[in-house]
């Protein structure tokens, strides 16, 4: 009985080690998917913007409208504004 028993633990560890092998391989796989997919968003060591840069914003203009997507300055003077609730 102690051969039986040593050689189904040796059975299950080499199932175990193989499954073990096929994740690490499986994740490998996926790393290198990940890398291509998305290559285009690592930054490159010449590409990274200093932290003290300032990033331009748009114009005021462009960007008064409220968040409905009104523009203030389209209503007419004398006509109430309405709000959405």
């Amino acid at each position: 009985m102690r051969r039986t028993s040593l050689a189904m633990a040796d059975k299950f560890r080499d199932i175990v080690a193989r499954i073990g092998a096929v994740f690490r391989e499986q994740r490998k796989i996926d790393a290198q998917r990940a890398l291509q997919r998305y290559h285009h968003l690592l930054a490159q060591p010449g590409d990274t913007l200093p932290l003290n840069e300032i990033i331009p914003v748009s114009k005021q203009e462009d960007v008064s409208g409220n968040a409905h997507g009104s523009d203030a300055r389209e209503r007419a003077a004398g006509e109430p504004a309405y709000e959405r609730a």
